[in-house]
């Protein structure tokens, strides 16, 4: 996964269901960081910390409406 891919939560996480896009890969030691922003409704914008050893979250797919100097 990389950054501006769009994931979801999958079931036992608790934040399973939710949508989020992926704004930061950090390679780590023996691991891979990945923090997701998560949209909350009048809220802002939630991030979350996954580590890919967690198998926390699956790829749904490539952002595509976002400035272009941000793309890979």
């Amino acid at each position: 996964m990389v950054k501006k891919d769009v994931v979801q939560f999958i079931e036992g996480h608790k934040w399973c269901g939710c949508l989020g896009i992926i704004e930061e890969v950090k390679e780590l030691k023996n691991d891979i960081r990945y923090l997701v922003g998560v949209p909350m409704p009048l809220q802002g914008i939630a991030y979350i910390f996954v580590l890919k050893s967690e198998n926390a979250i699956e790829r749904i797919g490539q952002a595509i409406l976002v400035p272009k100097e941000e793309i890979r």
